[in-house]
């Protein structure tokens, strides 16, 4: 895949949420057992019906940096609409369901209509719609059982880490002492020398709902680096939500 199209897909398919009232107090933080970490961060899962935002995406692909704004529209478990712009010029949208992702490009009159390889050839982790979603809502990547991760204190947060390493991939969770959201997960794949890095900062709380600020996203592996960060704004909960999309007539399509 091109570095051209890079620049365009990831932040389609990186994207969370933000708001105001920043938490920062997290001086009372104390060791729990790896189970009532868990528990809480369940019960701190996003439960919102739709989620929409304006968000200021910032791309950097081996080097080279792209700026854009995204609109963000999201139907729980059903639908992912993105819609990216530039200086206020409209240049590319993308849906994403359970069973389907789907991009346009208007630069290049490129679109791609598939499965989530194009997705997971990005991140180099296989990923299903309801991972990505929890991912771009700050919540766990992987299902995780307590039976099989130890709990401790790092970085005024609860570190889970897994009993049993595995030699081929680490999977690493840092979890808010305050709202139990996620505030970091790593995925760290040894043999194929890959790393994904999802952090969250600034939660905030609208309608009784946890959602970080800004997002900063590492994804690596042995030819490639991007980092993307995105800052939200306008986020709006439970709102009658539309989306729109439509493959423009005269569009290459992008192969596999």
């Amino acid at each position: 895949m091109k570095l051209q199209h890079l620049l365009f897909i990831i932040p389609f398919v990186l994207i969370s949420c933000g708001g105001t009232k920043s938490i920062t107090n997290r001086a009372d933080i104390r060791k729990e057992s790896s189970k009532k970490v868990l528990k809480k961060h369940s019960n701190s899962k996003f439960n919102q019906n739709t989620l929409s935002a304006n968000l200021k995406v910032n791309l950097k692909v081996s080097g080279k940096s792209q700026g854009m704004n995204v609109k963000l529209r999201l139907e729980k478990d059903k639908t992912i609409w993105l819609s990216g712009s530039v200086f206020g010029f409209s240049i590319a949208k993308a849906i994403i369901t359970p069973d389907r992702v789907s991009y346009y490009v208007k630069i290049n009159k490129t679109y791609f209509d598939g499965d989530f390889s194009v997705i997971n050839r990005l991140l180099g982790v296989e990923l299903d719609f309801n991972m990505l979603q929890n991912l771009l809502l700050g919540d766990a990547l992987f299902e995780m059982k307590a039976k099989n991760y130890d709990s401790k204190i790092d970085q005024q947060a609860h570190l889970l880490t897994p009993i049993q390493g595995n030699e081929l991939a680490d999977l690493l969770f840092w979890i808010h002492p305050i709202n139990y959201k996620i505030e970091k997960q790593e995925i760290r794949a040894f043999e194929k020398h890959r790393f994904l890095s999802v952090e969250y900062k600034n939660y905030s709380e609208i309608e009784e709902t946890f959602i970080p600020g800004t997002v900063e996203i590492v994804a690596k592996d042995s030819k490639n680096n991007a980092v993307i960060q995105l800052d939200y704004k306008a986020v709006k909960l439970n709102e009658n939500l539309s989306f729109p999309y439509k493959i423009p007539s005269g569009y290459k399509r992008i192969k596999k």
